[in-house]
């Protein structure tokens, strides 16, 4: 709003410099009423004026380098305690105050020009209405009225080239612009330019209706001294025109000034540059990528040719598969083992990205790709003959599916839905996905990347014989597990355990994953790789009842990136980055400013930086201390003991509170928690794993205490000679 108002009086401000300096001398008189008028609306939209650029879409890889944080929907209902913006009150109430003011006057002075016309004798004369006034001096005009001096008046003492004069403010309506710029006045009484275009907006009445009096053959010098015997320094009303005295001098000029064509042409084409350059400067540019379609080149093949004169299907019109079976928001009816082993595709071989399950009794899950997750799996097998599961918020990169309805019945049944098969040595009915479009040579490196990842997936899942696409069979089956392998659940001190028996040798985990001995005492203090648990086999999970029992150490990739990422910023430029973002910067549990962040990175070269960003919310964590993460997550871990956390907590499961392993072993521990702006939401010396997402009523003036979802950071400290341990938090709630 600020910058709006700036521009719009600084646009205003030329406009008045150029007809001040380039127009006013000038006996162009109805243009100049024209051109104060039109300044101010002028003035008033190029500010608002927004040019749209179209660009070339440029593909962003900055997410590959440092946001490796989930983004979790943030609550927006939760409030924050925040300082009152006493200023912006203060500003707010000055600006209301005044306009009050100004409106009142403007009021008062319409009041008093009505009650004259009512209280005073009238006389009609043509058009005009004469109001006859005792004590009046100067003449003066609102709109038809014409205020005389009555004496005057009825003893015809009142020359013809007054009444002229004032006759033609009657007859222009110059009261009209005077309202426009008083009522202008309320709303902006604080800005002097439109004190000066008033004035401006007077003076060239004046010389209208000096230039009508001339006009009618009064001479020049007879109609000057006439105008200077009425010279006198009472004040008129503010409303009314009346004769004006005190720029009698410019007056007088412009009487005898006779302005020629060219040089009225030429100054007023000066205002088209004048503009240009306004527009130029104060109005916005916003640039929108245009879309850009890649057309497919044709080849020699035959293949390529049966399929040349296809259009590239819209993935908007795509339609969603169900093990196979084309639906569009449709019902289903598989058995127990058709809903765990469902595969959700598209027929235009978009990859679904998640979906949601939602079976009765059992909360909503969310399951990433286009299959049921594990923890999915163990609440499907629990579901009954003829529960009904809806699938919904279905979704490609390109677009959302109808919900679909799952129910399940018998594989005998007679209302189970088939999914196409192919019989031994037939070919499958269902034609396959014409061949992708080679890449484009003129494409950038990023979308060439794309589009051999997309043939590459083609050619590995086709094969073009005789000029004919054929389905390539799906992979054999893994092998099955050798029977000298044995996996299963054990309870050792009262907990859930995981174990795996491989040619008689048992080994047992704990929930963190750790190898502990059949009586639950850790052989180690550090996460078991997922590679390792099971030769041949990488797993990160493990589910009983729809509960973890186990989890492991992710240390493989999954290769779902198609571009290599750029090479990291140096430090100091990546700082730089985050600054201009607004993050929060901390040194070794510390809040420091973003230049303080810079000059410890330029004082020590070895300080490990960790950078996160949660719901627009940046944060970039500056320790000379390693900073460890699992799975993405930034998680506190000690090399001598089993003190350790992970720092994504689901306050939304009953019962959920901050644990930290190992904390009961340092009884002089101290946790504080902090929201995104540094306000400290909650703080516990000798924690003991007993926060439940709730603000200290001592932090807070809501009576709703709850913690909203989003990005927090915390600060631990042991009460040994360890240093600080800090943080974000990822929160679910």
């Amino acid at each position: 709003m600020e910058l709006l108002l700036l521009k719009s009086s600084v646009c205003l401000l030329a406009l008045l410099l150029f007809y001040k300096i380039a127009l006013e001398p000038l006996s162009i008189h109805k243009f100049k009423r024209v051109y104060l008028l039109v300044a101010v609306a002028v003035a008033g939209i190029i500010p608002f004026i927004t040019f749209v650029k179209y660009v070339q879409p440029a593909f962003d890889k900055s997410s590959f380098i440092f946001d490796t944080s989930t983004t979790i929907p943030l609550d927006t209902n939760f409030k924050i305690v925040e300082e009152t913006n006493y200023l912006s009150i203060i500003l707010w109430s000055i600006y209301a105050l005044g306009v009050g003011l100004f409106f009142i006057r403007f009021c008062v002075n319409l009041y008093k020009i009505v009650s004259k016309i009512r209280k005073h004798t009238k006389v009609k004369s043509s058009s005009f209405i004469n109001v006859l006034m005792e004590q009046l001096e100067i003449p003066h005009t609102f709109f038809n009225y014409i205020f005389l001096n009555k004496n005057k008046f009825e003893n015809k003492q009142i020359p013809a080239e007054v009444l002229l004069h004032e006759q033609t403010h009657a007859k222009q309506k110059h009261s009209l612009d005077i309202i426009i710029i008083e009522l202008l006045q309320v709303m902006f009484w604080f800005n002097p330019l439109v004190y000066w275009l008033k004035k401006e907006a007077k003076l060239n009445h004046e010389f209208l209706a000096d230039q009508a009096v001339l006009n009618h053959g009064i001479d020049t010098k007879n109609y000057q001294n006439i105008l200077l015997q009425f010279s006198s320094n009472q004040q008129e009303l503010v409303l009314a025109n009346a004769i004006n005295y005190s720029s009698i001098k410019k007056r007088f000029t412009l009487m005898n000034t006779q302005t020629p064509t060219k040089t009225k042409w030429l100054r007023s084409l000066l205002l088209l540059p004048l503009l240009a350059l306004l527009l130029y400067s104060f109005s916005s540019t916003k640039e929108v990528e245009k879309e850009v379609i890649t057309k497919a080149e044709t080849k020699a093949a035959s293949v390529i040719k049966d399929y040349k004169n296809q259009s590239i299907v819209d993935k908007q019109n795509s339609t969603l598969l169900v093990n196979g079976i084309e639906c569009d928001g449709c019902t289903l009816n598989f058995s127990k083992k058709g809903i765990a082993e469902l595969i959700l595709n598209t027929t235009n071989q978009e990859d679904i990205t998640n979906f949601k399950l939602k079976i009765p009794g059992v909360k909503t899950l969310f399951n990433e790709g286009n299959m049921p997750s594990n923890e999915t799996r163990q609440y499907i097998s629990r579901i009954k003959k003829g529960d009904f599961i809806m699938l919904f918020d279905i979704a490609s990169k390109s677009k959302k599916y109808k919900s679909i309805r799952i129910q399940l019945v018998d594989i005998d049944d007679e209302n189970y839905s088939e999914s196409p098969k192919v019989k031994k040595g037939e070919a499958s009915s269902i034609p396959p996905p014409p061949p992708p479009p080679p890449a484009n040579p003129n494409a950038t490196p990023e979308e060439k990347a794309k589009q051999e990842k997309v043939i590459e997936k083609y050619n590995k899942e086709n094969k073009i014989v005789n000029g004919k696409v054929y389905k390539n069979p799906p992979p054999p089956p893994p092998a099955p597990l050798n029977s000298d392998k044995t996996t299963g659940f054990i309870d050792i001190n009262g907990k859930p355990h995981f174990y795996v028996k491989i040619k008689n040798q048992t080994k047992y985990y704990n929930r963190w994953g750790i190898e502990v001995n059949s009586t639950g005492t850790e052989l180690s203090s550090n996460q078991t790789d997922g590679s390792k648990v099971i030769p041949g086999q990488k797993i990160t999970k493990i589910y009983k009842d729809g509960k973890i029992i186990s989890e492991f150490k992710k240390t493989w990739e999954d290769d779902d990136f198609n571009v290599p990422p750029p090479t990291p910023a140096s430090p100091s430029v990546h700082i730089a980055e985050m600054a201009q973002k607004n993050a929060t910067f901390f040194h070794n549990g510390n809040p420091i400013t973003a230049e303080e962040a810079k000059q410890v990175i330029k004082n020590n070269k070895e300080v490990n930086i960790s950078s996160h960003t949660n719901n627009g919310v940046s944060t970039v964590i500056i320790s000379s201390k390693p900073i460890e993460t699992i799975n993405g997550k930034q998680v506190k871990t000690n090399a001598n003991d089993c003190l350790s956390f992970n720092n994504t907590i689901n306050f939304k499961q009953s019962n959920t509170t901050l644990k930290i392993n190992c904390i009961e072993n340092y009884p002089n521990n101290e946790l504080k928690i902090f929201n995104r702006w540094g306000k400290m939401i909650y703080s516990k010396k000798g924690y003991n794993n007993s926060w439940n997402g709730k603000v200290d009523k001592e932090f807070t003036d809501n009576e709703d205490s709850t913690v909203t979802q989003g990005t927090y950071y915390y600060v631990l400290k042991t009460g040994t000679k360890e240093e600080p341990t800090a943080g974000p938090l990822y929160i679910i709630n």
